[in-house]
C-alpha cells in the first residue's frame, strides 16, 4: 500500500513539473508589445481569398523580410555604412568584444572583433592609437542606441 501511495506521489509530482513547464513554454515570448497576434490573424485571414492580399504583405515582412529591413534602415544611414577615422588614447579591452577609447568625440566603447581582439592583447594602456570605426544603429523598444564597431586600429 505505501508503494502505491509512493508511486502516486511521483507521478503527480512529474505531472505538476511537467505540466508548469508547459504553462511557462506558451506564456514566455520576446514580443512585448502583443503583436504575436498578429501572425494568427495573418494564418486565419489566409485561408479568405479577401484576406489573403491583405495577409500576404504582413505575412512576408514577418517571415523572412522583417530582420533585413529593420536591419537595413539602421544600416542604411549614412552614419552607418561611412567608416569614420579618429584617434585617441586607448583605455584598454573591457571584455573579448569590446574596447575603451578615448578620443575628441569622448570616452566611448567600441566593439571589436576577434582579429582586432588578438591585435590589441599585447597593447598597454594609454596607448596612443589611430582608428577607423561605422556606426551601426540599433532599433530597440522605442529606441535607437548607437553602436561603434572598429574596423582597423593601429598604434600611432
Amino acid at each position: 500500500m505505501f508503494n502505491q501511495l509512493n508511486r502516486y506521489g511521483k507521478n503527480s509530482a512529474w505531472a505538476v513539473a511537467v505540466l508548469a513547464m508547459l504553462l511557462m513554454g506558451t506564456a514566455c515570448s520576446n514580443d512585448k508589445d502583443g503583436s504575436d497576434a498578429s501572425p494568427s490573424p495573418s494564418l486565419t485571414a489566409s485561408a479568405s481569398p479577401a484576406s489573403s492580399p491583405e495577409a500576404s504583405p504582413s505575412a512576408q515582412p514577418d517571415a523572412s523580410a522583417s530582420p533585413s529591413p529593420e536591419a537595413s534602415p539602421s544600416a542604411a544611414p549614412s552614419e552607418a555604412v561611412e567608416e569614420k577615422e579618429s584617434s585617441g588614447t586607448y583605455n584598454g579591452q573591457i571584455d573579448n568584444h569590446s574596447i575603451e577609447i578615448e578620443s575628441p568625440e569622448g570616452v566611448r566603447a567600441y566593439q571589436i572583433d576577434d582579429a582586432i581582439s588578438d591585435k590589441l592583447s599585447d597593447w598597454d594602456d594609454g596607448a596612443k592609437v589611430k582608428f577607423k570605426y561605422k556606426i551601426n544603429e540599433i532599433k530597440g523598444d522605442g529606441e535607437t542606441i548607437e553602436q561603434y564597431v572598429i574596423t582597423s586600429i593601429d598604434k600611432q
